[in-house]
């Protein structure tokens, strides 16, 4: 009986428990839409020589938030609920106490009297806990009729007006940078995530721009007055005559976020989609390389997969296994040539097929195929052979020796010592990839009197 009431006792504490757990969770999530659901309302009304702007934020719950406002704001009142003022909880009136009311911010901005185009930068209040929010613009101008404004946000209405013209803007997140310029601008939708403007059709390719989904919504405004490219949050300000080269290669560097030894893949992917030359003549020729050993078909495979990668896994060894699963090449192209400060590394094969040596398995000698000659691993093989590796002062020559045959290699020439006996070759028969030294297997017989057999599964040296 008493095992049964333990039992028992057990089994509803473990219910109560889980009951709890579904209400904190409960508790949990309706705080965390709460949060969601938070939304502002900012209206911009633009005078002769200033910016009044109102925003309204409602759905906060209660709590004290740091606030930050836009640093040239001046005349700055806070109204919390029903014109009650805010309640400040420092003397730098930086941080704010809420009851669930709807917060209202109002101060002005200077506007200038005469620019042929204007960008707007840090204009909104922000709320530091809470960087995401639904934002809606209401801009009305009375002073710039004769232009159009843009913003890094969807432009969901725009009225021309007897006194005024009004334009509407939403976006998630924090108040967007907002544009002007006198010559009108026309939205243009590139795809989900990418919007032009500009005063004309963007004379672009834009289906190598279509396949660059950024990982943000962006904005990318064709200025005719621009002379250089500026770059604000999600809004991009670009010259007109800007190539889709080049703007792909910006787009590139957004959607990937690569640093490092990895910053030179825009350059090569924007110059493939696009097959024009890449700007970093490195990255030229390795572009060169892919096009002459994969086909149409694969490296627009290729490429698609790169792009379709997070930016966190991209590196040169991806790059490598990314050509393997689309033309089966199996190869260390990219990593050999990641470090832009090293020459260019020329292009070769890795064999797939495992590699005995006298009968034994070697997993530490590579095989590889460059201009139809077939290279193997020299260190690890000589040391299997039994040799003896003796060091040098020069890293370009080696000097091996066993029951006393000594050979001497000078990896830049056709020439090497036995015993103190010069012998050559017809070709030199080394290749050196990152300081890894391959020996032409042509050359096995002559040196060590090994042969090579091979099948589709096995290469046998003895």
């Amino acid at each position: 009986m008493t095992k049964r009431v333990i039992r028992f006792s057990l089994f509803l504490a473990a219910v109560v428990g889980g009951i709890l757990i579904i209400q904190w969770k409960g508790y949990s999530s309706s705080k965390d839409a709460a949060l969601l659901n938070i939304d502002q309302t900012l209206s911009l009304h633009h005078t002769h020589d200033e910016f009044v702007v109102k925003q309204v934020i409602d759905n906060l719950p209660e709590g004290k938030y740091n606030v930050r406002f836009p640093a040239k704001a001046k005349d700055i009142d806070c109204q919390s609920g029903e014109e009650k003022t805010c309640k400040w909880v420092n003397e730098r009136n930086s941080k704010i106490k809420i009851n669930e009311e709807p917060l209202t911010f109002t101060y002005k901005l200077k506007a200038p009297k005469k620019v042929s185009g204007f960008l707007l930068e840090d204009w909104g209040v922000r709320i530091e806990e809470v960087p995401s929010m639904t934002t809606r613009i209401q801009l009305t101008e009375q002073n710039w009729r004769n232009g159009s404004w843009a913003a890094g946000a969807e432009l969901a209405g725009k009225e021309k007006m007897e006194a005024i013209d009004y334009y509407v803007f939403e976006s998630l997140g924090t108040p967007p940078p907002l544009y002007w310029q006198e010559k009108a601008l026309v939205p243009t939708e590139i795809n989900q995530h990418l919007t032009f403007y500009s005063g004309r059709k963007p004379a672009l390719n834009t289906s190598i721009l279509k396949k660059i989904v950024p990982e943000e919504k962006l904005f990318v405004i064709m200025s005719s007055h621009a002379k250089t490219m500026k770059e604000t949050e999600n809004l991009i300000i670009i010259p007109e005559n800007i190539t889709e080269e080049k703007l792909a290669r910006l787009l590139l560097k957004r959607k990937l976020s690569l640093k490092g030894e990895n910053e030179w893949l825009p350059d090569l992917i924007a110059s493939a989609m696009s097959n024009t030359p890449a700007q970093n003549s490195k990255v030229e020729k390795m572009r060169q390389t892919l096009f002459s050993v994969l086909t149409e078909d694969q490296m627009e495979r290729w490429t698609s997969s790169v792009l379709s990668a997070g930016p966190e896994t991209i590196s040169s060894e991806m790059l490598d296994e990314l050509l393997e699963e689309t033309a089966g090449i199996r190869t260390d192209f990219f990593q050999s040539n990641a470090n832009m400060s090293i020459a260019f590394q020329p292009f070769y094969f890795l064999d797939k097929r495992e590699v005995y040596l006298e009968g034994h398995k070697a997993d530490d000698i590579k095989v590889l195929f460059q201009n139809d000659r077939t290279f193997i691993s020299f260190i690890p093989l000589v040391k299997k052979l039994g040799f003896r590796v003796q060091g040098t002062s020069n890293s370009e020559e080696m000097i091996i020796e066993k029951a006393g045959d000594k050979f001497h290699f000078i990896y830049s020439q056709k020439l090497f010592a036995k015993n103190e006996q010069q012998f050559g070759f017809q070709k030199n028969p080394f290749f050196i990839d990152r300081k890894d030294v391959y020996l032409d297997t042509a050359a096995l017989a002559e040196l060590f009197g090994l042969e090579v057999k091979e099948n589709s599964h096995e290469i046998k040296i003895q």
